[in-house]
C-alpha cells in the first residue's frame, strides 16, 4: 500500500523508513559536500543510521522527520522538524537535498512550504527557525517566506575557521499572510491505513 503522505505541488513527504531510505541515507550523511552545511558533517555509521530510524518508527514527541519524493517517486531528500516544543508551538526545521541532480529545480522550496503548511495549519504551531551556512538554503527560506532575524557570528567552525550562521523564522501570521496573497496551496493529510 502506497503511503500518500503530505503533497506539495511537486514532492511528497513520507515517514522516513529504513528498508526504502537507509542507503540513500548513508550515502548522503557521509559526503563531505552534502554534510559540509550540516550540524553533523563528520559522517556516520550503518549502525547510527538504524539507531536513527529506529527511534523515527516510535517517534518522540518532538520531533518529525520525512523523506522527501519528487514527482516520480525518486527518494531525494530529507525534511525535519526538530525541536518541537508544543507548550511554546515553536520548533526548528532541517532539510537536505541528497540527490545532486536535482539540485536548483525547486524541490527544497516545495518541501520547506509543504512543512510549513502542516506546522501551522494541522499542528497549531506558532513558529518555525531555522539557521544556515548554505546561500542556497538562505535563498530557499527567503522564497518560502522565511524572514532573516539576524547573523550568529563565528557559530560554526569549519574548515580551520569560524563561520557565521544566518539565523531565519517564520510566524504562523506570515504564513496566514503568504496563503491571503495566493502563496501556497493545500497540503494532503496523511494518509489511510
Amino acid at each position: 500500500m502506497e503511503i500518500v503522505g503530505l503533497r506539495g505541488e511537486r514532492v511528497r513527504l513520507v515517514p522516513s523508513e529504513a528498508s526504502l531510505h537507509l542507503e540513500n541515507a548513508l550515502r548522503w550523511f557521509n559526503d563531505p559536500e552534502l554534510t559540509n552545511f550540516l550540524d553533523q558533517f563528520w559522517g556516520v555509521t550503518r549502525g547510527q543510521e538504524i539507531a536513527f530510524f529506529e527511534r523515527m518508527a516510535n517517534p518522540r514527541d518532538h520531533d518529525l522527520h520525512w523523506a522527501i519524493l519528487n514527482e516520480n517517486d525518486r527518494h531525494i531528500g530529507f525534511i525535519a522538524l526538530h525541536q518541537i516544543d508544543w507548550r511554546m508551538r515553536c520548533a526548528s526545521g532541517g532539510l537536505l537535498i541528497g540527490e545532486r541532480s536535482v539540485w536548483g529545480q525547486g524541490y527544497a522550496c516545495d518541501a520547506v512550504r509543504t512543512r510549513t503548511r502542516l506546522a501551522f495549519d494541522q499542528l497549531n504551531l506558532h513558529r518555525i527557525e531555522g539557521q544556515t551556512l548554505n546561500p542556497a538554503m538562505r535563498r530557499v527560506y527567503e522564497k518560502c517566506g522565511y524572514r532573516h532575524e539576524g547573523t550568529a557570528r563565528k557559530k560554526r567552525w569549519r574548515n580551520g575557521q569560524w563561520l557565521d550562521t544566518e539565523l531565519y523564522a517564520i510566524l504562523e501570521e506570515d504564513h496566514l499572510m503568504r496563503q491571503k496573497g495566493g502563496a501556497g496551496g493545500s497540503v494532503a493529510e496523511k494518509s489511510s491505513g
